[in-house]
């Protein structure tokens, strides 16, 4: 194992492909690299930043051999702050690697085909997508009550005066509340994009006339009023979560007469919104904040029950009605086993999967396939210039007991 000073500077590595982090692989000396801010095939000059596991955690520091999908990051924090990976790539190449990632997690699994998997749905907006933000605050003496984000690797604070992929409400708030903060250690913010509401949690005592300490914020969504508590879990990416219920809408083929279970229904977007659509849905949520803005947003609505429940524990006996369709919209864990057992008893004709983690996505997928084909695969660039990719499924039922 190498002796690795930090920001030791090590030229002319080649780097290979991706990694599931965003970095590039490669090789020096033996030692195993993940290079922040480079393309596969460029040549550059690295610097070591820290060692993680058997890696070195490096960041280009000079492009010798530039890639023609090499662009200029906008932002002044790029690699530094940690939270983008791919700033550096032209926005229509990022839509191509992330479907990539798609093809490299789900390749094995029985019925996928790349025949089936459409192109990445761009983001509407580019920069400024974001609707929440969560901000760490300085402690140390010198830097105390500076407003940034902590470095994934280094485990530093990077003050900042501005994200580039936040909403500009967001960033209009923070020079406001710089070095106000000095009793805190973070911070939200939540704003509304196609409102004027916002919520910044905690209360601050001193800040600068700014309200902050709201308990909820309000949202539109396809036109219709959300209230989301500080709580409650919504997409940060507005007009994608728009594009979300469009595509499950269109994958459903809804006829009007259908019975659908909502699982993991959130403050209730996909149940308000698809209501009109089916004879009934059935929104279940563990969260009790999150159901408590679903029963709020759907009082006007008689089709739509919501239970308090994790979705694992309930059963199928509870639905009285045969169920016709599922749309499951996990978090990053995915489904449990114990949820896929009711789920699969209830025999809906389809399943419409919207994952944000292609590996439990995959593991998901290994489990259902036993009796259901997969009709559809759809990434979604929710998080434009980072790693991430949300991937939709659609599974029609193979086996028609």
């Amino acid at each position: 194992m190498l002796s690795i000073e930090e920001n030791l500077i090590i030229k002319n590595i080649l780097l290979d492909d991706y990694e599931d982090d965003g970095s590039c692989k490669a090789t020096f000396l033996g030692e195993n690299l993940k290079v922040f801010g480079g393309i596969p095939k460029e040549i550059v000059d690295i610097k070591v930043m820290s060692r993680f596991d058997d890696n070195l955690i490096c960041t280009v520091e000079n492009v010798l051999k530039p890639s023609i999908d090499r662009v200029l990051p906008k932002c002044q924090y790029y690699l530094s702050c940690t939270g983008c990976q791919f700033q550096h790539i032209d926005y229509k190449k990022q839509l191509l690697i992330k479907r990539k990632f798609v093809i490299e997690k789900l390749s094995d699994i029985k019925g996928f085909s790349e025949d089936e998997l459409d192109f990445t749905v761009p983001s509407k907006n580019k920069y400024e997508y974001r609707n929440h933000a969560r901000f760490s605050v300085s402690k140390t003496n010198k830097f105390k009550g500076n407003i940034g984000f902590v470095n994934r690797w280094s485990r530093k604070l990077v003050n900042i005066s501005k994200c580039e992929i936040m909403n500009s409400k967001i960033n209009s708030i923070l020079p406001k509340l710089e070095g106000k903060l000095s009793g805190y250690s973070q911070f939200s913010v939540r704003v509304g994009i196609n409102t004027d509401s916002y919520l910044i949690q905690p209360k601050i005592d001193e800040a600068n006339g700014i309200d902050t300490g709201q308990q909820y914020y309000k949202e539109e969504v396809n036109g219709f009023s959300h209230k989301i508590s500080s709580p409650s879990f919504f997409q940060v990416n507005t007009p994608q979560a728009e594009n979300l219920v469009r595509i499950v809408k269109d994958l459903l083929d809804l006829q009007g007469n259908e019975v659908v279970i909502d699982a993991f229904s959130g403050v209730g977007t996909f149940a308000v919104l698809l209501s009109k659509y089916v004879k009934k849905i059935y929104g279940i949520e563990s969260s009790q904040s999150s159901i408590n803005d679903a029963i709020y947003n759907s009082k006007s609505i008689e089709n739509i029950e919501f239970i308090h429940s994790e979705v694992e524990n309930i059963s199928p006996d509870f639905f009285k009605e045969n169920i016709d369709f599922v749309i499951l919209d996990p978090s990053r864990k995915g489904v449990h086993k114990v949820a896929l057992d009711w789920i699969e008893k209830l025999l809906p004709d389809r399943i419409v999967y919207v994952s944000c983690e292609l590996k439990t996505l995959k593991r998901d997928l290994d489990r259902l396939t036993n009796n259901y084909s997969i009709r559809k695969v759809i990434p979604v660039d929710m998080f434009p210039h980072t790693k991430h990719v949300e991937c939709i499924v659609s599974l029609y039922r193979t086996n028609k007991l």
